[in-house]
């Protein structure tokens, strides 16, 4: 049987996910799935197709988030400051990615969905042990602790009535930061990203 048409379905998914991940930072998680659908250059009967719900979409989103992260765990193994690097990197995603806060809290998550968080876990748990024997993190402090600071940081994002100043973001980015390494903080968001991309 030709591979076609499964390439076909993987191509579309794919635009799918790209497509909503951008939806949803622009509309919020109520994008309509006709916006959706035309960004990706599909129908909506094919995006059902992949998708039945609203929240099995986003869900893809995440998961494609958590894989993103164990890829850059990896890469930052043995790296002096991978922790810190990884962490500022999920504040951005956070940051670029508002409506996670209010999927992640909703009841309606797919059970599959719950795994993602041990995922992320395991996913940061070698390089939690590297900063802490180097130093770096707080000797006291460990995985959970290190991911207890997303939601602080997502509580902040959502409990403000106007988009945040650069400062503002830099400040709460500040206080998590200190309040988990015993290093400075970057001083601007966009130095981290540059290091990590770099």
């Amino acid at each position: 049987m030709s591979t076609t048409p499964r390439r076909d379905a993987a191509r579309n998914r794919d635009r799918l996910i790209t497509a909503a991940r951008h939806c949803f930072a622009t509309l919020g998680p109520d994008a309509p799935l006709e916006d959706i659908a035309r960004a990706a250059g599909v129908s909506r009967t094919t995006l059902h197709r992949h998708f039945e719900a609203r929240e099995d979409l986003a869900a893809a989103v995440l998961e494609q988030n958590v894989s993103d992260i164990e890829s850059r765990a990896r890469k930052l193994l043995d790296v002096a400051d991978g922790l810190e690097r990884l962490f500022h990197y999920l504040l951005d995603v956070q940051a670029e990615a508002p409506w996670l806060a209010r999927f992640v809290s909703a009841d309606a998550v797919p059970p599959e969905t719950r795994t993602l968080g041990d995922r992320t876990a395991a996913a940061i748990e070698a390089l939690v042990d590297q900063a802490r024997a180097r130093g770096v993190l707080w000797p006291e402090l460990g995985t959970e602790d290190v991911l207890l600071a997303l939601p602080m940081a997502m509580a902040a994002q959502m409990a403000r009535q106007h988009p945040a100043s650069t400062h503002r973001s830099d400040h709460v980015r500040t206080v998590l930061h200190r309040g988990l390494f015993t290093t400075d903080p970057p001083r601007r968001r966009s130095d981290e990203t540059k290091k990590q991309d770099g």
